[in-house]
């Protein structure tokens, strides 16, 4: 078949190169121009999820590891703060994996698509690949999205694991994470845009150098929110049908979980020789991401000043029992007292 992938990010790279592999056509439009095209997010996520995603793709992971976490601080309201012990966080080079997940594939960059004039009918599929944008699906049923800034520092010489500082009321959170050679992401994302703890960073570390610097909102609505998945022949993958967690604001694995769902599909319609089946990928991304929606609650709930450990009890187990189930796709432990103890700090 042939395939157009609107958007070279996560999920575009990986499901054009899976694709690709399999035999289809593939041609990737990526906004950005090749040498301004910049994987956003900071590069951190759980080595376990990778390495099976790079084993797929025909990858060995091994070689884009910058940093492997061993705990993280976590800073909370009242100079309170939890340490999580870390199992396969880490930090790798995201450009670079994105980048050899199309080696072979036609990628034309500079090219910014609008769903009016994109020439649908060369094309037997479109894939959405486009995140925070879904430049060619319709409008959802409920957004909602958190403006975040991040930026590439260097010249750091006193922090090497991962830091991450909540607001109040979780109404945002400043980050750090560690690379290589004293580099690191350092950023927050904020629905006040306030953004606490960037000014204080680059105070405390006078030596540090901004390298880069990238501003974008955080979809945290999940999939749940965020239908239709498709129109016509135009599909939505990754982050364009929410699959970020709500929590953390992470879309990396979610965004090659959704990507391996639309590949299984695609290998059922297959063997059954049938057009790819839309409904059948709904109801996969729904089940798959179901527990997503109970933690966008309550992070709305957290943010609204209406979150009671004692009411939405039943909401939290829910959401620890599935974290837990889910523990090597986080790369952190997941321990229901400490989840408590932090959410009743924000």
């Amino acid at each position: 078949m042939k395939i157009a992938v609107i958007g070279a990010g996560v999920a575009g790279s990986y499901l054009g190169g899976m694709l690709h592999k399999i035999g289809h056509e593939i041609t990737i439009f990526e906004s950005n121009k090749k040498e301004m095209h910049w994987p956003v997010c900071a590069w951190g996520a759980s080595r376990h999820m990778l390495e099976y995603f790079s084993k797929k793709a025909g990858l060995d992971f091994d070689n884009y590891v910058f940093h492997v976490g061993k705990r993280l601080r976590m800073g909370l309201p009242n100079q309170k703060e939890e340490f999580l012990d870390l199992d396969g966080l880490v930090t790798y080079n995201k450009k670079q994996w994105e980048s050899d997940l199309l080696a072979g594939i036609t990628v034309e960059y500079g090219v910014n698509c609008d769903k009016k004039t994109f020439p649908s009918d060369k094309y037997d599929y479109i894939l959405d690949c486009t995140g925070f944008h879904r430049k060619f699906l319709p409008k959802p049923q409920e957004d909602f999205v958190i403006p975040a800034y991040e930026y590439l520092v260097e010249n750091i010489q006193d922090i090497d694991e991962f830091q991450v500082v909540g607001y109040k009321g979780a109404r945002g959170y400043f980050w750090y994470f560690p690379l290589s050679k004293g580099s690191g992401f350092m950023g927050a994302g904020d629905i006040d845009r306030k953004y606490h703890g960037v000014k204080e960073f680059l105070e405390t570390h006078p030596d540090a150098r901004i390298i880069k610097k990238i501003g974008r909102p955080i979809r945290l609505s999940p999939p749940k929110l965020m239908e239709p998945f498709y129109d016509g022949k135009i599909i939505g993958v990754g982050e364009s049908i929410g699959t970020v967690f709500p929590m953390l604001g992470e879309g990396i694995i979610p965004s090659l979980l959704s990507c391996e769902i639309f590949l299984q599909v695609m290998e059922e319609n297959k063997n059954n020789k049938v057009k790819f089946d839309h409904k059948r990928y709904r109801e996969k991304i729904l089940k798959k991401f179901n527990y997503y929606y109970d933690v966008y609650r309550i992070v709305r709930l957290k943010m609204d000043g209406k979150l009671s450990t004692v009411k939405h009890f039943n909401l939290l187990l829910s959401m620890y029992k599935n974290m837990k189930k889910d523990e090597k796709r986080f790369g952190f432990e997941v321990d229901f007292e400490k989840m408590r103890r932090l959410v009743n700090a924000l």
